[in-house]
């Protein structure tokens, strides 16, 4: 799924859920230099051009990825 989290609120709603260990691939050009979802849930702004993918698996090869938006998708998750 992907999520175009508007703040760390919505962020944090995002990755809920996820372990704290799994890994996160970010672009270069984004400007997260976070590598665990750990690190992730400790940022303290959040661009509201950037997308978060998380995947289906949750194993320990799985990793979220933070890239720019670049067309309409789903702003909050589902709860």
């Amino acid at each position: 799924m992907q999520y175009k989290p508007k703040n760390i609120a919505a962020l944090q709603v995002a990755l809920g859920g996820l372990p704290d260990a799994m890994h996160v691939e970010a672009d270069r050009d984004v400007g997260v230099s976070a590598k665990t979802v750990g690190e992730l849930r400790k940022v303290t702004a959040w661009p509201d051009n950037l997308v978060i993918a998380t995947p289906r698996e949750r194993g320990p090869q799985s990793a979220i990825r933070v890239s720019k938006a670049s067309h309409a998708i789903r702003v909050t998750p589902k709860t």
